[in-house]
């Protein structure tokens, strides 16, 4: 099933929540130590305790994440609670000690919401915290000809931070997509557009087991295009390609939204739904119908002829999709032996004289 984009950044983040919490856990325990150098009296004591309990908070919280991914709908919530820590932490610095400079901290956490937190709702809550933290802290801090100077670094860094942001949510986005279209190609034929082997292998099994379960019935309808040959060796591979083109729009118009329509190979086409299904000699008339519409090719060389046969497996059956499938497979090719037969067979008018 396909990601939300809000469940595929939620994924990104819980993915690289482990290594942020390191990394910002590292950074806590290089201020404990610089503390107990750099810093003096009461100050040094209660910056080396609060960054030495930061960090070892974090580190704790960056082994549990590696031992056991968090779940992905709790990835921001977390690694909000990451970021806050170290800024509340130098934010507790700069009040203490009354160093401006601790401001510079502050702005790396602004800076690292936007590269790491892709919900902007998460993002915008974390700048206005920051925000309000760093402003009752400045105020606690007291006067200093710094502030003009930092005022204009926390906005630069509030400003980078959404920027990179939008990259990475840009990014990440793309990268789905890219993985989405690229897991779509393994289930889905190219020509056409309807599935393959693979993709009528995986919805077709469910199928089975649900109608099972349910005790309903599950049919088959195995469609191969007759006289394709003749079309490629007349009008060449393009034009053949236009009539399977036209005939899976036409399978695609006259099945129901229920069933599964696939292409099994070459000029053959299967298609897959619960109860009785369309009897084969229907089908052929629908999508006939269709096809002389559509008129991909002259007449002449292909008069939108195909081959049906069907099968049904009913709920009390033993037997897989793939026994639905091979009997289906065989009906069409009996079907389609008789038919060349009768016509093998089929009086001629005679010659007029």
């Amino acid at each position: 099933m396909s990601r939300t984009p809000d469940e595929t950044y939620d994924a990104a983040v819980a993915a690289v929540a482990p290594a942020v919490a390191a990394g910002l856990a590292a950074v806590l325990g290089a201020f404990a130590v610089l503390h107990t150098f750099l810093l003096d009296g009461t100050s040094r004591t209660t910056m080396t305790i609060v960054s030495g309990v930061g960090a070892v908070a974090l580190a704790a919280t960056a082994a549990a994440l590696h031992v056991r991914r968090v779940p992905d709908h709790l990835a921001h919530l977390v690694t909000t609670a990451v970021l806050f820590v170290v800024a509340a932490t130098s934010v507790a610095h700069m009040a203490v000690a009354g160093e401006p400079r601790q401001t510079t901290t502050v702005m790396l956490v602004l800076v690292l919401a936007g590269a790491t937190l892709l919900s902007l709702r998460w993002l915008l809550g974390v700048l206005y915290l920051t925000w309000g933290t760093w402003a009752l802290g400045a105020v606690v801090a007291g006067p200093s000809g710094q502030w003009p100077h930092l005022v204009v670094g926390m906005i630069t860094a509030t400003l980078v931070s959404v920027a990179v942001n939008h990259l990475r949510r840009t990014s990440v986005r793309a990268l789905a997509e890219s993985q989405a279209e690229a897991q779509a190609a393994t289930v889905r034929d190219q020509l056409t557009g309807l599935a393959n082997r693979r993709g009528l292998a995986l919805v077709g099994t469910q199928m089975v087991e649900q109608a099972r379960r349910q005790g309903d019935a599950v049919h088959c309808l195995f469609v191969d295009v007759d006289g394709l040959k003749r079309v490629n060796d007349a009008l060449g591979h393009s034009a053949g390609d236009d009539v399977l083109v036209a005939v899976a729009e036409a399978l695609r118009s006259v099945t129901r939204g229920t069933d599964i329509v696939a292409r099994w190979g070459g000029d053959e086409f299967a298609v897959v739904g619960p109860g009785a299904g369309m009897p084969p000699l229907e089908m052929e008339r629908r999508v006939r119908d269709c096809v002389i519409l559509a008129q991909p090719v002259p007449p002449d060389t292909w008069p939108a002829r195909i081959s049906a046969g069907g099968a049904m497996l009913a709920p009390w059956d033993a037997g897989s999709l793939e026994t639905l499938l091979g009997k289906a497979d065989q009906e069409m090719y009996l079907r389609r032996s008789l038919r060349r037969e009768g016509r093998a067979h089929a009086p001629r008018s005679a010659p007029a004289e």
